[in-house]
């Protein structure tokens, strides 16, 4: 409960109150029944427009209106069995309803609260409905009629169906929420692309598969020249923009079978799967050109250019890191060799 946000926790409480509203509707008309059945005083008649008209709204006014929703909440949902607990008692233990609402009383407490709030739910069910037995003289008539039995079907058939899709509606939810966080933890925030643990992910993945069966696989690393010049000159927003710029044009070039990322800085990496040869190159060329043809900043002319580094893997390197080694020295050749180019790293041949 401490761990969610008050907002999340009105949200939950908007859902508690749909559900009390739509229970204590169907529960209410086998309690109509048997109270004409019983041919019970108007106080009665009066106590039960209380529990279906006013209490519903006196409860959610109450979760809405404090700091802590949730905790008021469950206290609530306490007082609905305590009410639950009452009528029991008030309609002489008539079999049916009562055994359906007792039933229905526990359930929603499972799962709205789990075990700890279905037994405090527990305990204030039995106590109101000790208390109320003893007011009205420990009346009891379980016998229950046809109409009473039939008033009773669609809270015990229509409730648990509202119940389970409410759960499972909640559910789905966390789901989505979980792979939305998943997803965030292994993206960078600023470009949208992998980040380095993504990276570093995909790499072992094709790393294991080359060892296993051979499968080819290139990793290209490249970084944006004269970054740091980009920055002081323009700003480290005009830089950032940049940084998202470069990303848009990776996502335009690549496959959906090759992982991009934001290795660190302004260097970026790419995993291309059952990749080698002229083609890796003639990638490599093309991604080149659509950056520095890019420009960065829409209608400021601010441009930028890379220089690219790539290595396939060959039988030659035992580790990941030997890999990223090798696209990582001929990144440097072609910063050393003037910049704005791509250049390969050489085989290394069979391992000794």
């Amino acid at each position: 409960m401490e761990t969610l946000s008050e907002d999340s926790q009105r949200r939950m409480v908007h859902r508690v109150a749909k559900m009390r509203a739509f229970g204590i509707g169907l529960g209410i008309m086998p309690l109509l029944v048997v109270l004409y059945e019983m041919n019970a005083p108007l106080v009665m008649w009066l106590l039960v427009a209380a529990t279906g008209l006013l209490w519903p709204w006196v409860a959610r006014r109450l979760a809405l209106a404090s700091s802590q929703p949730l905790k008021v909440e469950h206290r609530n949902l306490v007082i609905d069995s305590m009410v639950g607990g009452m009528w029991i008692a008030l309609m002489e233990f008539n079999a049916v309803p009562s055994l359906v609402l007792f039933s229905m009383l526990l359930m929603d407490k499972f799962a709205f609260g789990g075990v700890k709030l279905a037994a405090r739910a527990l305990v204030g069910l039995l106590v109101s409905m000790l208390v109320f037995a003893a007011l009205n003289g420990f009346a009891f008539s379980p016998t229950s009629t046809t109409a009473a039995t039939l008033a009773s079907l669609p809270l015990l058939l229509a409730y648990p169906s509202a119940i389970a899709l409410a759960a499972y509606t909640l559910s789905e939810r966390v789901r989505k929420q979980s792979r939305r966080l998943a997803e965030l933890s292994r993206t960078d925030e600023l470009t949208g692309l992998a980040n380095r643990r993504a990276l570093m992910e995909s790499l072992d993945h094709e790393f294991r598969r080359f060892r296993r069966g051979g499968y080819r696989a290139t990793l290209m690393m490249f970084d944006v020249d004269r970054f740091k010049l980009l920055n002081d000159t323009h700003g480290h927003a005009v830089g950032d923009e940049a940084l998202r710029a470069i990303a848009r044009v990776l996502k335009k070039t690549l496959r959906d079978t090759d992982t991009a990322g934001r290795y660190g800085g302004d260097e970026f990496a790419v995993v291309l799967t059952d990749a080698s040869g002229a083609r890796v190159g003639d990638l490599a060329e093309r991604l080149r050109q659509s950056i520095a043809a890019a420009e960065l900043i829409e209608g400021q002319g601010v441009y930028a250019t890379v220089s690219i580094g790539y290595a396939e893997l060959d039988s030659g390197m035992t580790t990941g890191a030997h890999w990223i080694a090798a696209a990582d020295a001929a990144l440097y050749s072609a910063k050393s060799a003037g910049r704005n180019r791509a250049m390969s790293a050489p085989s290394h041949g069979p391992a000794p």
